[in-house]
């Protein structure tokens, strides 16, 4: 069983024209929202620092324990939305992330920022949590890939211009600003909810440790976990490389480490837009194989670039590189969250969360044992181990999807 006896197909298809543009604004805000919070202030770190008289690793544990709430939470709040009316959940979820914004702004020290970006991951994590959901119900499998692919690309939004605009905020009103823009933002989505978005019945279903691990076990979602978790994690260890290798093998000005970190999240976001198009008119199991393969190919001009990178090298090689790998990885992420929801409609939201949880376990390992690697060994190594995670991830996942079309293996 795949849950799909629990919510009937026409429940997709109920929601009015209007309501269904709340839903789906709601969705793209929470994911732009996720990834805008997260990285916003990245460029007036060293004035939060002096400010909050602490270290730079101080407040570099803000970011990650931002992050880490919104991954930890995506699977509390997952099931709760399959049980319960998503308009309350959202306009919980964004209270919360507009009062830990508030408080932010506010904080006196680093304990209390601390606790502020906790908060702000908890209701942010509520949101996205809807958003998946909001987007499965919304829409029905002809047209969900490109519905999965706007959410995606708003995520992948969110953390491209985050840097930028939090540092022209940062320039003119101080880290604090960054703070006020983000309750702001909140509080709009807020009213937004409790204005417009109707109270619409959940599919009502306690969930378990049992229904989970029955989307773990099941061998075409296990193959999506799989070709998430590795894809971010090489996405992240470009992100935690990168500016090393442009700084001080390329001999390359610190500014250009920003240009070149926004250009991997535009990439996939060009990526997901493609790719989402591609699941609804060929199959998300189709363009997901397609993504998972092509990705760890993608991934071998970047390994080149690590090993090549050097006084005078062009960056215009590493620009390309990038750029390649994100528009093949993005274009499986929309497939990736469809395959999810259309196994276990009835654990839409549970479903989606983790899949979004198995891409921050990615996320999360790659700066750490991607510095490590690049420490006790050389960068290339970092890079080569990355290849090496996408292809042990597609080939897990090829031979998940040959155990999935065997009778009887589910």
């Amino acid at each position: 069983m795949t849950g799909s006896s629990a919510l009937p197909e026409a429940h997709a298809r109920s929601t009015g024209a209007a309501a269904r543009r709340v839903l789906v604004g709601a969705a793209l805000a929470a994911g732009f929202l996720r990834a805008f919070a997260q990285m916003i202030y990245s460029g007036a770190l060293v004035s939060m620092s002096s400010d909050l008289h602490t270290s730079p690793a101080g407040i570099g544990l803000t970011i990650s324990v931002y992050g880490l709430s919104v991954a930890v939470c995506q699977i509390i709040f997952g099931p709760l939305v399959d049980r319960f009316s998503s308009k309350w959940i959202l306009g919980a979820g964004m209270l919360l992330f507009t009062a830990g914004s508030w408080w932010g702004q506010a904080a006196a020290g680093l304990a209390e920022l601390l606790a502020a970006r906790c908060l702000q991951g908890v209701g942010i994590a509520a949101a996205v949590a809807v958003g998946v959901a909001s987007i499965a119900d919304a829409y029905g499998p002809g047209q969900r890939g490109y519905a999965m692919g706007l959410f995606t690309m708003s995520n992948s939004l969110g953390a491209s211009v985050a840097p930028l605009l939090g540092s022209a905020i940062a320039l003119w009103f101080g880290w604090r600003g960054d703070f006020w823009a983000l309750a702001a933002c909140g509080l709009v989505v807020l009213l937004l909810v409790l204005w417009q978005l109707p109270a619409r019945p959940a599919p009502a279903q306690r969930v378990g440790l049992q229904a989970l691990l029955q989307i773990v076990r099941l061998p075409a979602t296990a193959a999506a976990l799989a070709f998430g978790c590795a894809q971010y994690y090489a996405i992240y260890t470009y992100h935690a490389l990168l500016p090393f290798m442009l700084v001080q093998r390329m001999r390359m000005p610190e500014s250009w480490a920003g240009v070149f970190q926004a250009l991997l999240p535009l990439s996939v976001t060009v990526g997901s837009l493609w790719g989402g198009r591609l699941a609804d008119r060929h199959g998300a199991l189709r363009i997901l194989q397609g993504s998972a393969a092509l990705g760890a190919l993608a991934y071998s001009p970047l390994l080149v670039v690590s090993l090549l990178a050097a006084p005078g090298f062009s960056p215009v090689w590493a620009a390309l590189a990038v750029s390649l790998f994100g528009i093949v990885v993005g274009a499986g992420f929309p497939a990736q969250l469809s395959l999810m929801v259309e196994h276990f409609p009835a654990l839409r939201a549970t479903a989606g969360t983790l899949q979004l949880f198995a891409r921050a376990l990615g996320s999360t390992l790659a700066p750490v044992l991607a510095g490590l690697l690049s420490q006790r060994g050389s960068q290339p190594l970092a890079f080569g181990f990355a290849l090496l995670v996408l292809l042990g991830s597609s080939a897990f996942g090829r031979l998940q999807l040959q155990r999935s079309r065997l009778p009887n293996s589910v």
